[in-house]
């Protein structure tokens, strides 16, 4: 089966329609021509019709004013009519006496009387020319000294009948085949121009959609076109770039997760071969830092499940009715004493009855995975401000420290996976660089959002938002 591109069909498709507007255009100019034509030729027959009976008017007076001269003499109806209307003159021609009409602005000629016309007298008697009949039959009175003296009677034209006509019309169709095959050249020009134009930016997205399947996530189709196209090489980068983002993500992911597994494994090997070695005492202590470091493991085994999980949809969240204040204030009264240690004190603000649609497990461990992250990296914090209230139909909640704070770079990276700051977060306090992360899943199956921002004068502002689950205040 033949294989046809879409330059070459949408090549045929405007063609086609360029032929078929052609055609139609065509014949819908012969139809109007020829009935525009005929009608011409019917107004020249009534004004030839006119100079008619004022050559017969004349002739009538010349004859006494009697028709017995025209009465069944051919000859005279054939001088005095011949082919008055169709040509004009401005001077007796040679050959032609006065008789003949060489002193009007119509002449005849001989034995070329219309075909289509006939006199008659006044009492309805045929004096010469073509017996008329049929339906709509012109009639031109032929007056003498304003009284009618006879009747000139024609049949409209029906078909072009002279050979003038015929051939002026044969010219016509001609010129118009012609005019339409020369359309029809430039048309497949322009179509092939448009096509190629058409199908330009849909062979650079298919060129770069092969580059993406093949792993150049780097790739950017150029936006020249302010249309459906250009939404579509537009829509492809934010793709492409999604992709990129997401490639270097899961290769930061792979290498931090390598790391993270990498530390703790090489100090249980270690202390194990010291042990095997006789180096290191086979002895509680030693025994407990064995077992720390299975914790850090196994701590972040359950943080990566968690996360995983989350993100899979696979967390078991059981939603119902709960009090957002209530649950706040129960977690901030386990993690007074924490805070404290870690210098810093709780001004909690007015902790309105909220009720949201949330799982209470997953909500506390909300708050605990937050308060953790306040105890173990606000550098430098004296305290910890805690304020809920409604904004925009919606729970706000805003846990805010004094403390350093992180840099702008770092406030778009706090809730990616194993981010640690520079100084802040250390091996040395234990994170495994995944609470946040958490946080943000838990705070996504609810429905809310979760953000950070700079404080001031210094630290760090975490803000949640949640949906409430009726009208609150």
């Amino acid at each position: 089966m033949v294989k046809i591109g879409i330059t070459a069909r949408l090549f045929l498709s405007l063609l086609i329609v360029s032929l078929l507007t052609a055609v139609g255009v065509g014949f819908g100019t012969r139809w109007s021509f020829q009935r525009g034509f005929q009608g011409y030729l019917n107004e020249v027959e009534s004004r030839r019709m006119e100079a008619m009976a004022v050559e017969l008017a004349q002739a009538y007076q010349e004859h006494g004013n009697n028709w017995q001269f025209m009465r069944g003499n051919r000859a005279a109806w054939e001088r005095t009519t011949g082919a008055i209307g169709r040509e004009r003159a401005t001077a007796p021609r040679d050959g032609l006496d006065n008789d003949a009409g060489g002193n009007s602005i119509y002449y005849a000629v001989p034995d070329k009387a219309p075909r289509r016309l006939g006199l008659f007298d006044m009492a309805g008697n045929h004096l010469a020319g073509n017996l008329q009949t049929g339906p709509s039959l012109r009639y031109q009175p032929v007056l003498v000294d304003g009284r009618p003296v006879a009747t000139l009677v024609g049949a409209p034209l029906r078909g072009l009948q002279e050979e003038a006509e015929q051939g002026f019309l044969l010219q016509q169709q001609r010129d118009s085949v012609l005019i339409g095959i020369a359309t029809l050249v430039l048309a497949a020009l322009a179509a092939l121009l448009l096509a190629r134009s058409f199908v330009a930016p849909t062979r650079r997205l298919i060129h770069a959609a092969a580059k993406v399947a093949a792993g150049d996530y780097a790739v950017r189709v150029p936006r020249g076109q302010r249309d459906e196209l250009g939404t579509l090489a537009h829509n492809f980068n934010i793709m492409a770039a999604t992709l990129e983002s997401n490639e270097a993500l899961r290769r930061h992911f792979m290498a931090d997760l390598s790391h993270e597994l990498r530390t703790p494994l090489s100090v249980l090997q270690a202390q194990l071969e010291a042990m095997e070695d006789g180096l290191e005492p086979t002895d509680t202590a030693s025994l407990v830092l064995l077992q720390d470091e299975v914790a850090t493991l196994s701590r972040l085994v359950e943080d990566m499940r968690q996360i995983t999980l989350s993100e899979v949809g696979a967390f078991g969240y059981q939603r119902e009715p709960l009090d957002l204040g209530a649950l706040l204030e129960s977690e901030l009264n386990k993690w007074r004493e924490p805070l404290a240690h870690a210098g810093m004190t709780v001004q909690p603000g007015m902790l309105p009855h909220l009720i949201v649609e949330g799982d209470t497990i997953r909500l506390r461990q909300l708050l605990r995975n937050l308060f953790n992250n306040a105890v173990r990296h606000a550098e430098g914090a004296t305290e910890l401000r805690v304020a809920l209230h409604v904004h925009r139909q919606q729970a706000m909640l805003t846990i805010t420290d004094n403390g350093h704070g992180v840099s702008d770079a770092a406030l778009t990276m706090l809730f990616e996976r194993f981010w640690r700051g520079d100084s802040a977060r250390t091996r040395a306090t234990g994170g495994s660089g995944l609470g946040l992360s958490i946080c943000r899943s838990i705070v996504s199956a609810h429905g809310g959002d979760i953000g950070a921002s700079h404080a001031a004068p210094t630290g760090l502002c975490i803000t949640i938002t949640l949906p409430l689950a009726q009208q609150t205040s």
